[in-house]
């Protein structure tokens, strides 16, 4: 059995959209044998949890400074993992790619000289195919770039998801991996048997998600069917604003509901009133045709059908679960969508097939499996 210590951005208190992929990963571990801690913080500090165990690993005074979660937070989480070890030892140490600065060196090192191996999970490669950002914002970028290239050659295994790495990235070992899910963590979807459709668009709201394409779709609509959107998702960059407006000037205001953020039960009973859901349909406009996208995967362990725009290798061809829309700029037939969510109620054992494909081909305990293989820890 080992242990194995998770160094990501996550909030006790609130939610964060990643938080899902977190937990899925930590319960996987904890599913194939091994122990799964990880660092949390809230305004009291960081600490060192696992289950319901937390012990606390220092103070966070900058909490309250604004846009902390996006800068310092990366400095007080890098002095945490050195009090971690001081609690106890760790077998490996799984790492999201993240922002590092002056501290982050001396933590890598301290990792390494404590005989743990350090994975360091690239969610978006190459990077450049998930960054967006201002001019303002790229030095930060260049030094953040300048301290990683010191941790490089502390590093045990890259796991990227994204292009094809050819096994290794900068000298370093690397394996491509899918985006997994935790599917015993959602509850299953049931088919409403109302004619009315009701669709689920839950992302944080961005302009390269493309809710803009839907939202022009259900304007242009002369079907039959009462369509309504729901969207779930707070502000990513202005587009929020934007598509509230859009709806408004198109018409379907009343058609097309913001609920801002959701989690948890909230979430769950929105889920379970709706027919299918909808994955992002403007990832051409940041250059990316392929991804392994959360969203999807969770839409499949739900057993929830769903729209999507974008090449992605995990999902099956199968038109009782899913509908591929085009990843560009052109109009979207809502009538298409509704044909679809249409033909998916008819069907009640869809929702339960779908989350058994989830379980065979989407799991995180199979793809952790494969990176504590690829590091020699079984």
């Amino acid at each position: 059995m080992a242990k194995a210590l998770f160094v990501m951005r996550y909030p006790l208190n609130g939610w964060d959209n990643l938080k899902n992929k977190f937990d899925g990963q930590m319960s996987a571990m904890e599913a194939l044998g091994h122990e799964a801690w990880h660092i949390g913080y809230n305004r009291e500090g960081m600490w060192l949890c696992r289950g319901g165990s937390r012990t606390l690993l220092k103070s966070c005074p900058l909490y309250a400074m604004p846009g902390y979660s996006k800068t310092y937070l990366y400095v007080d989480l890098m002095t945490a993992v050195c009090k971690a070890f001081e609690h106890q030892a760790f077998d490996v140490v799984y790492m999201r790619y993240m922002p590092v600065f002056w501290n982050a060196p001396a933590a890598i090192r301290l990792i390494r000289k404590k005989g743990a191996k350090l994975i360091v999970e690239h969610p978006t490669y190459p990077a450049e195919n998930g960054r967006t950002t201002s001019l303002i914002r790229k030095p930060v970028f260049k030094y953040n770039e300048h301290v990683f290239s010191r941790l490089e050659p502390m590093i045990s295994l890259y796991t990227l998801i994204g292009d094809p790495c050819g096994e290794t990235l900068h000298g370093i070992p690397a394996m491509n991996i899918v985006n997994g899910v935790d599917v015993d963590r959602l509850p299953l979807h049931s088919v409403r048997t109302a004619d009315d459709i009701h669709l689920l668009a839950l992302a944080s709201m961005s302009h390269w998600q493309g809710y803009d394409r839907l939202i022009e779709s259900l304007a242009a609509y002369q079907g039959d069917a009462e369509v309504t959107i729901h969207m779930v998702g707070g502000e990513g960059d202005g587009s929020l604003a934007e598509w509230k407006k859009l709806a408004q000037e198109r018409g379907v205001g009343d058609k097309v509901i913001f609920h801002g953020e959701m989690f948890g039960e909230k979430l769950n009973e929105l889920v379970e009133s709706c027919d299918a859901g909808v994955g992002g349909l403007g990832l051409y406009r940041k250059k990316q045709f392929q991804s392994m996208t959360l969203k999807l995967r969770e839409y499949m362990a739900r057993g929830l059908p769903f729209v999507y725009a974008v090449d992605d290798p995990s999902v099956p061809e199968d038109e009782r679960f899913c509908l591929k829309l085009q990843n560009d700029d052109s109009a979207i037939d809502m009538a298409q969508i509704v044909a679809f969510a249409q033909n998916a109620k008819r069907d009640a054992s869809v929702p339960a097939q779908m989350r058994a494909y989830a379980r065979e081909h989407m799991s995180w305990q199979g793809v952790l499996k494969t990176i504590l293989e690829k590091v020699e820890i079984s």
